[in-house]
């Protein structure tokens, strides 16, 4: 045993079947993350485990600690933040992890400052996951992220329906890359990002599809392999959505007026005409391929 092993808690709830089918190998890393918590911080009535003090940490850091690739490491992590066991940030020098429902510390006193909503309240027994992933609070605040850009556009969706966007938009990009089965964590939390903003479904994928139309490699390995990559075209397209809408003035008239202007239309009969237009581009596009 090596000199600097320790005992750390751990709950006989994550013996579960349940749980078993949906960390699999990822259990060495769930661990180690609980074994890495070095304090416990309560926001919005959940518990977070910190990893390491918030410390930003490279795949390959993460790697060498159990002798597998950086591939597998990232697998794992797309996996346990799936399935909501932790949290994963990324900062501008690395991954910040934390663990949801932490209960390394069983005396912990929940900081009275923070306000808790009653609904959000989750069962902290055998970290079982719960409906969100909150971001972390200590990204660095000079560098603008991509979710910085589109913090305050954030809206509430139905989980399931959130859960079947992200899972199409995820396989679109699978399918158009061509190559792999599943998307990183970081790319995972990219899209998931997107969707809780409300950027519309058929805009991401007609991005993802001019994205890789227009891509011109350098040489044979030159691919576009990062959803990440065309995170930025998504967000200025969504922009100029946005901004096409807004344009046109909005005029209040009276019910059943004759002076009502001629093809005036609600900001929210253009928004559903832009959806139509991108999913009428996207079928176009579909069907030229197909030929």
């Amino acid at each position: 045993m090596p000199q600097d092993s320790y005992p750390f808690p751990m709950y006989s709830g994550l013996l579960e079947p349940g749980h078993y089918k949906k960390i699999g190998s990822a259990i060495w890393l769930f661990l180690w993350c609980i074994s890495a918590t070095t304090a416990e911080k309560e926001k919005d009535g959940t518990v977070w485990g910190i990893v390491l003090g918030n410390k930003p940490m490279q795949l390959t850091e993460i790697a060498d600690k159990f002798g597998v690739s950086d591939k597998t490491v990232s697998r794992w992590l797309s996996v346990l933040e799936q399935h909501h066991y932790i949290r994963v940030t990324r900062a501008p020098r690395g991954l910040i992890l934390s663990v949801k429902n932490s209960k390394k510390y069983p005396n912990h006193i929940p900081d009275k400052n923070v306000r808790s909503h009653p609904s959000d309240q989750t069962e902290m027994s055998d970290h079982i996951p719960s409906d969100e992933t909150n971001v972390s609070d200590h990204l660095d605040k000079n560098v603008r992220s991509n979710k910085d850009i589109i913090k305050d556009l954030v809206v509430v969706v139905d989980e399931q329906e959130q859960n079947r966007l992200i899972q199409e938009i995820e396989n679109h990009f699978i399918q158009r890359r061509g190559k792999g089965f599943a998307v990183s964590s970081s790319d995972f939390l990219e899209i998931k990002q997107l969707v809780a903003a409300g950027v519309p479904s058929p805009l991401i994928k007609s991005c993802v599809d001019r994205a890789f139309d227009e891509y011109r490699p350098r040489h044979s390995r030159d691919e576009i392999r990062s959803f990440n990559f065309i995170v930025p075209r998504i967000l200025d397209e969504w922009e100029k959505s946005k901004a096409i809408t807004a344009a046109v003035p909005h005029v209040a008239v009276a019910l059943g007026s004759g002076n009502q202007r001629t093809g005036y239309k609600s900001k929210q009969q253009r928004e559903l005409d832009e959806l139509e237009r991108l999913r009428e581009e996207e079928l176009k596009r579909e069907q030229a391929s197909g030929h």
